[in-house]
């Protein structure tokens, strides 16, 4: 039961961030004159937090180890911080710009990969 409950929260975060990360992006596509409210600069942070946290305890509670018993989870991870380093590289480059819109699209593959490695867990 733990498991579940524990399993479906990570979900639920995962959702919230890609949510997020497209709201933040999208609305400075819209309007880049205007910045974003200080509400949508903290609570992705919160977020995250409690992402990582879930991800943590499934992994105590599954005995998963990155590169270990599950490969699939090391290599989840190694993609993770490249969406961070390209998240972070999108949300600071000038809006409709070639670096925030590439940023932008490797980002969502980043999170695509992520997703696929989490649902087929491949190897």
């Amino acid at each position: 039961m733990q498991y579940l409950i524990v399993k479906h929260s990570h979900i639920t975060f995962v959702a919230i961030t890609i949510l997020l990360f497209n709201l933040r992006f999208w609305m400075r596509c819209a309007k880049p004159e205007n910045p974003l409210p200080k509400l949508l600069k903290i609570i992705p942070h919160f977020n995250d937090t409690l992402l990582l946290f879930t991800g943590l305890w499934l992994m105590k509670i599954t005995h998963f180890t990155p590169f270990g018993n599950a490969d699939w989870l090391g290599v989840k991870i190694l993609i993770l911080l490249a969406y961070i380093g390209l998240g972070m590289m999108t949300v600071k480059a000038q809006p409709r710009t070639p670096k925030a819109n590439l940023g932008y699209v490797l980002s969502m593959a980043c999170i695509v990969s992520i997703i696929y490695l989490a649902y087929y867990k491949p190897f």
